[in-house]
């Protein structure tokens, strides 16, 4: 019992001693205060200003951690300050690549079930860091052909254009040799031949051509679409920036001014601890 309330006398003192503390060094407390505030508000207003811009994307071919992949070799060009071979990939002037901060990409999906396998993923967010906002189409049209141009994407699309419009080409001759018969039945061309000797029902013809008309469309669209980067949305320009935020350039700045000030009084209750000590 003894001891608690003697621990209890000691917290009570260390408190005493910590308003006496503060109260000591009040002026100097909020003068560091006011000064680091003001750093934090200077900081934020001298600080070059990045706005973040984010594309969707759309690939049947390229896969995520393909992209990322891609994306990380641009950014090491970008941390490595190598803005002129940066500019050849994008394909845009060194000034406008000097301009981006940073890039990521990664899939609009939030939850493990939405996500599934890499494979069927085929949308993508890419995210844009950049100064100034004045170049952002340029800057989409380099990344999107900076995801394009590499061998493995070009070899994947031309494989998948030969395979469409082979498979295009023999429907078409599906197509016309059912047109053929179609054309032989209605004329009775085709009962001649096989002497009528069967039993056939004309409308599984018709049946049949528009089932493979249909596939053929089908195919035609996907041809269309077989480039291996489409824009879902573009980048949009916005107003104000996302980094430094003003409000965590006060709070950071009055943290420091708050900092400094600690270790000055540890600094000053040394100085007097050891003047007393000596005496």
């Amino acid at each position: 019992m003894g001891n608690e309330k003697s621990d209890e006398i000691d917290l009570v003192e260390l408190l005493i001693k910590g308003i006496g503390l503060i109260k000591a060094n009040l002026v100097l407390i909020i003068s560091f205060f006011v000064v680091g505030t003001l750093l934090g508000f200077g900081y934020y207003y001298s600080s070059k200003k990045i706005f973040q811009n984010k594309m969707l994307i759309s690939s049947e071919i390229l896969t995520e951690s393909y992209c990322k992949s891609l994306i990380e070799d641009a950014n090491r060009l970008i941390r490595e300050g190598n803005y002129k071979l940066l500019s050849e990939q994008l394909g845009v002037t060194e000034e406008v690549a000097n301009e981006i901060s940073s890039i990521a990409i990664k899939s609009p999906l939030t939850n493990e079930i939405e996500i599934g396998k890499e494979s069927d993923r085929k949308f993508f967010h890419i995210t844009l860091e950049v100064y100034d906002q004045e170049a952002l189409k340029d800057l989409q049209n380099g990344l999107i052909s900076y995801l394009e141009n590499n061998e493995f994407v070009k070899t994947r699309v031309n494989q998948k254009k030969d395979y469409l419009k082979q498979t295009i080409s023999k429907l078409e001759e599906e197509i016309k040799d059912l047109e053929i018969l179609k054309s032989d039945v209605y004329s009775g061309e085709f009962f001649k031949k096989i002497n009528g000797n069967a039993e056939f029902d004309p409308t599984t013809i018709n049946s049949k051509i528009i089932e493979l008309t249909k596939e053929k469309i089908t195919l035609q669209h996907d041809l269309e679409l077989a480039n291996s980067v489409h824009v879902v949305e573009g980048f949009t320009k916005f107003q104000k920036p996302s980094k430094p935020k003003l409000s965590l350039s006060l709070v950071a700045g009055s943290l420091v001014g708050l900092a400094f000030v600690g270790v000055l009084i540890v600094f000053k209750s040394l100085r007097k601890l050891l003047a007393m000590a000596a005496k």
